[in-house]
């Protein structure tokens, strides 16, 4: 069972999520803000059940997502895509990086998901939030596994070139302090902690509409 729309608390640790304009789930974001009451399904560790963590047909992922600081004009999202279908994943995730309101972290703009999916590989980007946007630079895109019964902490998504048209989006890993972070916002972590599984950079494709076009078919059925 998929992770329900919920709208995180306006606490200092947590995230509000900005209003979504990316043109493809203009209609889905429109949808989940009229029946829940807020502007994006939230991914926060805080928003997993249970169940969720329980289930043995699916995984869990633990990703964080920040920038140097926040950004409007020319915000990005981090999407995840199914590798064989090239589809954004059931529930849209859209992982803002500079895009949020309020942080998860004291020392810069940023967000800690934690999505529950079935298993298999998926691919994981930066996209810029305003479709009507055009990179000037290069990113790369990531794959990842998801294993049914397993939580695994797949890396963090940080853009060092603050609210420009140029991307410079890096992974990094930050695993002590992303699940030390989940921990406080779901105690769940702390008996069932995420196994450390960097995603796997696939190529320097442009990043946006032609990130997923420009993926090798090879690498997608993998």
């Amino acid at each position: 069972m998929g992770q329900a729309a919920h709208c995180r608390d306006n606490t200092t640790t947590s995230t509000n999520r900005a209003p979504m304009n990316f043109v493809r789930i203009a209609a889905c974001a429109a949808l989940l803000a009229a029946v829940a009451g807020c502007a994006t399904p939230d991914y926060s560790p805080s928003a997993l059940t249970p169940a969720q963590f329980a289930d043995p047909s699916r995984g869990v992922v633990l990703v964080s997502t920040g920038a140097v600081e926040r950004c409007i004009g020319a915000a990005m999202w981090a999407p995840i895509y199914d590798a064989r279908t090239e589809a954004l994943v059931a529930g849209q995730p859209l992982l803002p990086i500079d895009a949020t309101r309020q942080s998860d972290f004291p020392d810069h703009y940023g967000t800690l998901s934690a999505l529950s999916l079935p298993p298999g590989r998926y691919l994981i980007t930066a996209e810029w939030a305003n479709p009507v946007s055009e990179p000037t630079s290069q990113a790369p895109a990531w794959s990842f596994e998801v294993v049914a019964g397993k939580s695994v902490y797949i890396g963090e998504i940080w853009r060092a070139t603050p609210c420009q048209l140029s991307a410079n989006v890096v992974l990094r890993d930050n695993y002590e302090r992303d699940v030390a972070l989940a921990d406080k916002f779901n105690t769940r972590f702390i008996t069932q902690p995420p196994l450390k599984a960097m995603a796997s950079t696939l190529h320097n494709g442009l990043v946006g509409r032609q990130t997923k076009k420009s993926i090798p078919e090879t690498q997608r059925r993998q």
